[in-house]
C-alpha cells in the first residue's frame, strides 16, 4: 500500500485543522478549563476540611455542663450562647446545629446516669453535614471517657467494656489515598482523548459532506483507505496533543494544591508521567477512529455532534463506577478499551508500577477497535448512496 497520499491527505486535514478555529478550541479549551476546575474544586475541599478544625456551635444550657463544654473548647471548637427555639434556628438557617444541655445533666451526671443532651441539625443540609458529624463524635468520645473514668473510680478496669479492640493498619501510601481521592484527573485525562479530536475527527466527514467538499477529495485516482487513514492521523494528531497538554497542566495545578494540609501528598516523577501516556495514547487513535465512523453517518456536523456526544459518555463511566464503587483491577479489564487505561492510570498516579504487559495489552485492544472503525469508515467511503446522500 502506497501512503504516499495518506500523507498528502495528512497534511491537507492538519492545514485545514489548525486554520479552522472550531477544531483548534475544541482541541485547546478542554485541557486548560479542566485543570482550573480541578485546582478550584481540590482548594475548596481543604478549605472545607479546615474549617471543621474550627466548628461554631450554638449552645443553650452553656452552665449545665460546664466540664463538657471546656473539654469540646480545646478540641477547636467555638461555643455561642444563645436563647432561641433551637428548631426554629436551625430551620431558618440561623445555625447549622444548636447544642440543647437540659438543667438536670449534672444531677443525672452526678448519679453516674446518661446524661442526655440534644444536637438540633437539619439532615437534608449537606453543607453542614461533616461538622454535625465532628460533633456527635467528640460528644460520643467524651460520653466514652466520661464511663471510662467511672469505671476506674470503681476499681473495675474500662477494657472490660472492650471485648475486642481494633487496630486499623493502613498500607496504603499518601500518594495511593491521594490518588483515590483524585479519582477525577485520570478520568479527565481519558476523556481528553475524546474531547480533543472530535473537531477535526467531526469536521473532516460530516462537516466536508456538509460543504460537499468530500465529493471533490473522493473524484480524485486515490484508495479510500488513504484518505481515511489521513483523516484518522490528523485527528489522532489533534487528540494527543490535547492529551499532553491536559496531562501537563494538571500536573503543573496539582504542584498548587497545598494536599499537606489535609495530612495527603502527591508528586509524579518522569517515570509516572512516560507511564501514563504510554497507557493513554493509543485511546486517541482509538476515539478518533470512531468519531470518523460515526461522523460519515451524519448528515451534518450539528448531527455529527450529538452522535459523539453520546461517545463520550465511554470514558466517563469507568471513572463514576469508579468512585460510587471502587475498582479492583482484574486482568480481564486490560480487554476492555477505556476501563483498561483508567485502571492503569489509577495504578500509576498511586505510585504503582504496573507490569509492562498491562501496557501492551491495553494499547493493542484500543489500537484494534481502531483499525477495526478505520476500515469500516474506508468500506462507507466507498458507498455512494452514503457519501452523497443529503
Amino acid at each position: 500500500m502506497n501512503f504516499a497520499a495518506a500523507g498528502t491527505v495528512f497534511k491537507k486535514e492538519l492545514t485545514d485543522g489548525i486554520r479552522d478555529k472550531r477544531a483548534v478550541m475544541t482541541a485547546m479549551v478542554f485541557p486548560i478549563l479542566g485543570p482550573l476546575m480541578i485546582y478550584f474544586m481540590f482548594n475548596a475541599l481543604i478549605d472545607l476540611r479546615k474549617d471543621l478544625a474550627e466548628i461554631e456551635l450554638a449552645v443553650i444550657g452553656r452552665e449545665n455542663a460546664p466540664a463538657m463544654v471546656d473539654w469540646l473548647t480545646q478540641r477547636g471548637v467555638e461555643l455561642t450562647d444563645v436563647s432561641v427555639d433551637p428548631k426554629q434556628a436551625v430551620s431558618n438557617k440561623t445555625h447549622d446545629m444548636v447544642l440543647v444541655i437540659p438543667a438536670d445533666f449534672q444531677q443525672r451526671f452526678a448519679q453516674s446516669r446518661s446524661a442526655v443532651v440534644e444536637l438540633v441539625n437539619d439532615g437534608s443540609r449537606t453543607d453542614a453535614r461533616n461538622a454535625v458529624g465532628r460533633i456527635r463524635n467528640l460528644i460520643s468520645s467524651y460520653g466514652r471517657q466520661i464511663g471510662a473514668l467511672r469505671l476506674v473510680s470503681r476499681g473495675v478496669s474500662p477494657e472490660i467494656t472492650q471485648a475486642v479492640i481494633v487496630q486499623n493498619i493502613e498500607v496504603a501510601s499518601k500518594q495511593q489515598i491521594a490518588a483515590r481521592i483524585l479519582n477525577v484527573i485520570p478520568m479527565y485525562i481519558v476523556l481528553a482523548a475524546f474531547v480533543c479530536g472530535m473537531g477535526l475527527a467531526v469536521d473532516s466527514t460530516a462537516g466536508e459532506r456538509e460543504r460537499a467538499t468530500l465529493e471533490a477529495l473522493l473524484i480524485n485516482p486515490v484508495q479510500r483507505t488513504q484518505i481515511v487513514i489521513g483523516k484518522w492521523l490528523a485527528a489522532s494528531l489533534f487528540a494527543a496533543v490535547g492529551i499532553l497538554l491536559t496531562l501537563f497542566l494538571c500536573f503543573f495545578t496539582l504542584q498548587r494544591v497545598p494536599l499537606e494540609e489535609i495530612g495527603l501528598s502527591f508528586t509524579l516523577g518522569g517515570g509516572q508521567i512516560v507511564g501514563m501516556l504510554a497507557a493513554v495514547f493509543p485511546l486517541a487513535f482509538m476515539a478518533t477512529g470512531m468519531q470518523l465512523l460515526l461522523g460519515i453517518f451524519a448528515k451534518s456536523f450539528k448531527d455529527a455532534q450529538s452522535y459523539i456526544g453520546i461517545l463520550v459518555l465511554i470514558p466517563v463511566l469507568p471513572g463514576i463506577i469508579g468512585t460510587l464503587y471502587p475498582i479492583q483491577g482484574k486482568a480481564w479489564m486490560n480487554l476492555v478499551p477505556a476501563l483498561g487505561q483508567h485502571i492503569l492510570l489509577m495504578d500509576v498516579v498511586g505510585g504503582k508500577a504496573p507490569a509492562i504487559w498491562n501496557f501492551v495489552v491495553t494499547g493493542i485492544m484500543a489500537l484494534l477497535v481502531a483499525l477495526v472503525c478505520v476500515r469500516l469508515t474506508a468500506h462507507l467511503f466507498r458507498r455512494e448512496r452514503i457519501i452523497f446522500s443529503r
